[in-house]
């Protein structure tokens, strides 16, 4: 949502940025779900720099690393900055976001968006970033067999990303615009419902976040595979504890489970500079910067993949 604030003072070592394009994310549903929306959200966007300490920067498009964290902290100087449990998050922890007129973060997360990537594309790049960061979390090699289960954005850019990798990558889903979509891209597809769980998958990487689709990623992955979760758990399964089966399933098959959340932004930058990922079909609507409620309330439909909203 968004709320009346005052113009930003600038901080030192900080740039103000008037955003062009913001991307819904369930982040954003997420914080509104669960009344964290005591503040302004939106953390994934495109913008221009309207000040900054480093003049090059101001009139510079730039997208930015979300997760704000003293350079100085432990988790930082180890390289896992996006851990560090006392970092602040643009939009969703300790940190106004940017649906707003201009917003102030540090300089140091800004990344200048290269000349021939649209706006359109380059809001993508946190989305893409963490994509390519799932498929980096196991090894994919040879003809491993890889699972995504889900039609969200995520599963899609995973899906196309990791296929471009291994040609046995399939995703599954309910949703048959989904499957139409990875039809067009030469993604392997089939209806979640129609589908054993035969335990033949090296790699199922859940994005539902679903009451029943960690039983089913277990399920699906053969002895000594490995299930990756990529999405926030809904209240149906934080709530819930894992069944005895599924638990005894874990342990029986001496199965992996990782987490997955942020990637580089840098590597989502790279891959839209690359022109190897098809954004076309992602984008299923677009409000003004008044309209912003109707976007969140559109995000939470199933049939939207991907919500832009237009600042300006």
């Amino acid at each position: 949502m968004t709320i009346d604030a005052p113009e930003p003072t600038r901080q030192p070592g900080w740039a103000v940025v008037a955003p062009s394009l913001v991307l819904i994310t369930e982040s954003d549903i997420d914080a509104i779900r669960n009344h964290r929306h005591d503040t302004i959200l939106g953390h994934q966007f495109v913008g221009v720099v309207l000040d900054a300490d480093d003049n090059e920067l101001i009139g510079k498009r730039v997208v930015a690393d979300v997760n704000i964290t003293d350079p100085q902290s432990p988790f930082a100087l180890r390289g896992i900055g996006q851990h560090d449990p006392e970092r602040s998050i643009l939009g969703l922890r300790n940190m106004p976001g940017c649906l707003s007129e201009r917003f102030q973060i540090p300089q140091r997360n800004l990344i200048v968006v290269p000349e021939g990537i649209e706006d359109e594309r380059a809001v993508f790049a946190s989305q893409l970033a963490a994509a390519i960061h799932v498929s980096r979390i196991e090894r994919v090699v040879g003809k491993t067999f890889v699972t995504v289960l889900g039609g969200d954005l995520s599963a899609l850019l995973i899906a196309q990303i990791m296929s471009s990798q291994n040609a046995s990558v399939r995703l599954l889903t309910t949703r048959p615009d989904r499957l139409e979509l990875c039809a067009k891209w030469g993604i392997k597809h089939r209806d979640l419902t129609q589908v054993g769980r035969r335990a033949d998958q090296d790699i199922v990487i859940d994005t539902l976040s679903e009451p029943n689709s960690i039983p089913s990623a277990l399920a699906m992955a053969r002895p000594r595979g490995a299930v990756i979760l990529q999405n926030n758990p809904i209240p149906a399964i934080t709530d819930a504890h894992m069944a005895p089966e599924d638990l005894a399933l874990l342990i029986e098959r001496e199965l992996r489970i990782s987490g997955s959340r942020c990637g580089t932004l840098s590597d989502g930058i790279n891959a839209l500079q690359s022109g190897s990922i098809d954004l076309s079909g992602l984008i299923t609507k677009r409000v003004s910067f008044d309209e912003v409620m109707t976007g969140m309330r559109a995000a939470i439909e199933p049939e939207h993949i991907a919500v832009l909203v237009q600042m300006s």
